[in-house]
């Protein structure tokens, strides 16, 4: 899991992340957010969804990547950072949501389970989880270490358990259509 620890490899991955984001997506998470809720985003990469939520939320943005990081400090420099793995998620305080962008593929079904966990002690009573996942993964890379695993509602649904509602799914196309989901729910 640390391909990403490489600058150039961190460089690279923001290279092609260029110009996209999630506004689309996060439409979900802003019909039922007030503005100015506060906001954890895990695995915020070169920041292109976190210059989304900063504009409407207090956001505390995260990475597992001392490289990404390093990225973010300068980009955002206001904006609160946090050296973070989406397993065991170390944050103090409580958020009103936790958003991730395709971080979750990253991890087997135990960790996905243990995350779910943390994210449900970490948000405020009736707080939001809202990731967006790869439901096909067709040919993931192999030279970089990282795990890939593409998920369906179901086995997001045993992921989380019985701590959270599912409220919305949603698919959409990133690379190809209807190769990603949106996932939104709620803490119970």
């Amino acid at each position: 899991m640390k391909f990403y620890h490489d600058k150039k490899n961190a460089e690279s991955y923001a290279a092609i992340c260029e110009g996209y984001n999630a506004s689309e997506q996060l439409e979900m998470l802003y019909e039922r957010l007030p503005e100015g809720a506060s906001v954890l985003e895990l695995g915020s990469g070169p920041g292109n969804d976190l210059e989304l939520l900063d504009s409407r939320f207090q956001v505390t943005g995260s990475d597992y990547s001392p490289a990404f990081i390093e990225m973010l400090e300068k980009r955002f420099p206001s904006v609160p950072l946090l050296p973070l793995d989406a397993v065991t998620i170390q944050a103090s305080g409580s958020f009103d949501a936790i958003y991730s962008n395709k971080v979750l593929q990253h991890l087997d079904d135990e960790e996905l389970a243990s995350s779910f966990s943390r994210q449900s002690e970490l948000l405020n009573p009736g707080g939001y989880v809202f990731h967006l996942i790869w439901c096909r993964i067709d040919s993931p890379p192999t030279d970089n270490g990282l795990l890939y695993i593409a998920r369906d509602i179901a086995s997001m649904k045993t992921a989380m358990g019985s701590g959270f509602e599912l409220i919305r799914v949603e698919e959409f196309g990133e690379f190809e259509d209807r190769d990603s989901l949106a996932i939104l729910a709620r803490k119970t």
